[in-house]
């Protein structure tokens, strides 16, 4: 139960996280420095008309990691290509702002969607899934 409890706060909590790019884009202050460019081009911030388009990309797995794991907790057969397409996702929406999140946060970022992709096509993803049956 342990591993359960830990498996879905964490995916959620990553889900969450996504609200850092649409919230800093278009509710201000946000967690992204206003004025730092992502690392596309020097004209590229978190406020330009590019940069709120691209925080909407954002929002994929924010709702997708918590479908996700819903379906995941609740033994839907749906939830693993949610969860795979919201890690893919993630991971094209977090590099273009490499330099400008927190270390912390695209770093562990991209640690839980590697971790969702390597559970996904490994047998060490059926282990954990044990866990939620």
């Amino acid at each position: 139960m342990f591993l359960k409890i830990l498996v879905a706060l964490l995916l959620v909590a990553h889900g969450l996280g996504h609200v850092m790019a649409p919230q800093s884009a278009f509710v201000p202050p946000g967690a992204f420095p206003r004025d730092t460019a992502a690392v596309l081009g020097p004209r590229l911030t978190i406020v330009s008309p590019a940069g709120k388009a691209l925080s909407l990309l954002w929002l994929i797995p924010l709702v997708g990691f918590v479908l996700g794991t819903y379906g995941l907790w609740t033994g839907q057969e749906w939830w693993g290509p949610v969860l795979i397409v919201s890690a893919v996702v993630s991971i094209v929406a977090v590099l273009p702002w490499w330099n400008v999140m927190p270390r912390f946060s695209y770093l562990g970022a991209l640690a839980v969607d590697v971790l969702v992709l390597v559970g996904a096509f490994t047998p060490w993803g059926a282990e954990v899934v044990k866990a939620f049956r």
